[in-house]
């Protein structure tokens, strides 16, 4: 009973903290043996417009081996941000260049995060920087366990090999880098055409910084971040994907080139298509009735121009967003 009444004291002690504004610390055990009985910190940053009866936005970030190198700087690093988008600044310990332990880490501050505090789960952005930004890209780009609004990779580092093969359950990305960073694998592996971001199935942006190197240490890096997220917010019109209870959905061929006609499957009954642009203007829309399993789309690419596009399916089971590259 002692015990007992222990661990529900040091609980609310974790929930009345977590609960402040500002800057701070939270140490939690862990107990998984891949951690090695190592506790997990994690840094904090409340702005001080949180309102604990509305939803917010969080920031997931890691440091890297350069500048930051520490959660306690990435998070110093993202204040700003999180103070200009009323969102949770979040940066955990992470496991650099171990990824399993580097996800548990991961997910036990996202887990913690969502019962200390009021977070909306279709607004969580997650970064990183340089061997951090490594563990964030293997992590959105693998199979999360929780999904993420959009992605900044930041001065990536150590990760040559994104696996891109699956572009509709990949969010928007945005890749940051300085125009002199020798360190970042950005000018040789992300920007090519075989198996980099050029081409790729899903919204991405680059964002070149002039004159900077590998670092997050310069004076527009808030500004060069809300450019980033104002991508992010542009280019997902649903990231509840989780919110549709049917069947699975598949499009394809994705790509479309010109002259095929676009397949749907796993659609029944009454169902509504919509297609955004990347500005989010609609520039398509159906209202199909009593479709079967696998549903043909002849006049889809009418009028198209090639480009990344955003398909919202709607019907009685709910709604989600499949990504369409058009060329």
């Amino acid at each position: 009973m002692k015990r007992l009444l222990t661990l529900l004291f040091v609980l609310n002690s974790l929930t009345t903290l977590a609960q402040q504004t500002g800057d701070y610390t939270i140490t939690i055990a862990t107990t998984d043996p891949s951690l090695n009985g190592d506790s997990l910190d994690i840094y904090f940053h409340i702005p001080t417009t949180y309102d604990a009866g509305v939803a917010s936005k969080m920031i997931l970030g890691f440091h890297g081996l350069g500048n930051p190198d520490n959660s306690n700087d990435i998070r110093n690093y993202l204040s700003p941000l999180g103070d200009s988008l009323n969102a949770v600044v979040v940066c955990p310990d992470p496991y650099l260049q171990d990824q399993p332990r580097s996800e548990i880490v991961l997910n036990l501050a996202y887990d913690s995060v969502m019962a200390w505090f009021n977070i909306d789960t279709n607004q969580i952005y997650i970064t990183g920087y340089s061997a951090g930004s490594d563990v964030a890209a293997q992590y959105v780009f693998g199979e999360p366990t929780h999904r993420m609004k959009g992605f900044i990779w930041h001065s990536p580092g150590f990760f040559s090999s994104p696996d891109l093969s699956n572009p509709q359950e990949i969010p928007p990305v945005c890749l940051c880098s300085g125009t002199v960073d020798f360190v970042s694998i950005v000018q040789t592996n992300l920007l090519n055409s075989n198996n980099g971001l050029i081409g790729a199935g899903f919204p991405y942006l680059f964002n070149p910084i002039p004159g900077v190197a590998h670092t997050m240490e310069y004076s527009t890096f808030t500004q060069e971040m809300l450019e980033c997220i104002n991508f992010i917010d542009a280019n997902s019109s649903n990231v509840g994907i989780q919110e549709w209870t049917g069947n699975p959905v598949s499009i394809y061929p994705n790509p479309l080139n010109e002259g095929a006609n676009l397949m749907l499957t796993g659609l029944d009954g009454d169902v509504s298509v919509s297609v955004f642009d990347a500005s989010g203007r609609v520039v398509w829309t159906r209202q199909l009735q009593s479709v079967s399993s696998q549903t043909s789309l002849p006049d889809f690419r009418d009028g198209l121009s090639a480009g990344i596009y955003s398909i919202l399916i709607q019907s009685d089971k709910g709604r989600l967003t499949k990504k369409l590259v058009v060329r």
